[in-house]
């Protein structure tokens, strides 16, 4: 409020300085007025003398300001791995954890990789690996399952092959343990064949990528 209080006479000021030309211009004076008044239209010396105290008092009082380590906190954010992944809920209808489909006889069935693995991580959560195994009984006997990784295009190739194999390896393990009787073939495709667009008109893409980090699982159907 005392900052507001301190710009109206400089706001006072320059409608003054910047309003009497203008009103010089479109009319012109009788003789008899500008002998009566010589003075018309000058800016008030006083009130400019004021504004411009006023103006170098809030700018020594910003120039002043002392920022605190609590002020500073208060105007920035967190960058926090575990923000980028999601919570494992069934309640949830918004995120998925799973969507199968049928193509030319075989099921597959489509992890995301966000609710299966914390960020950048390969490790199965214990919601997500409770989750596989439960998938694991839909598989026909002795069934040969395709296990397939795939990241979106954030990172070097190389890191992105290794992480998707690794989570693919991770879901096959699991497989593994809950149906002995399966032959597992396990691949990792980095950023290959995405269902999604990572880049929108050259723009990133988050919910694109987010697709693209999955985890293909494929057999036949029975």
């Amino acid at each position: 409020m005392t900052a507001r209080r301190a710009l109206v006479p400089l706001v006072a000021a320059l409608a003054l300085t910047a309003g009497a030309p203008a009103a010089l211009a479109t009319t012109e004076p009788s003789p008899s007025a500008s002998e009566a008044s010589p003075d018309a239209g000058a800016a008030d010396p006083q009130l400019l003398e004021e504004a411009e105290a006023a103006l170098r008092e809030e700018r020594a009082r910003v120039e002043a300001a002392e920022v605190t380590p609590a002020m500073a906190s208060d105007a920035t954010f967190s960058l926090r791995a575990d923000d980028s992944t999601y919570a494992l809920r069934p309640e949830d209808s918004t995120t998925v954890l799973e969507k199968t489909q049928e193509e030319k006889g075989d099921t597959v069935v489509t992890l995301t990789s966000d609710l299966l693995f914390e960020f950048g991580k390969a490790s199965l959560t214990p919601a997500a690996e409770a989750a596989v195994a439960d998938l694991a009984a839909d598989v026909p006997q002795d069934a040969t399952v395709r296990v397939d990784g795939y990241t979106d295009s954030i990172g070097t190739d190389a890191k992105n092959l290794g992480l998707s194999k690794q989570r693919a390896d991770a879901v096959a393990d699991v497989l593994a343990a809950e149906r002995p009787d399966l032959t597992l073939k396990v691949k990792g495709h980095g950023e290959a064949d995405p269902v999604a667009e990572n880049e929108v008109g050259g723009e990133d893409n988050p919910a694109g990528r987010a697709l693209n980090r999955r985890v293909e699982v494929t057999y036949p159907t029975a």
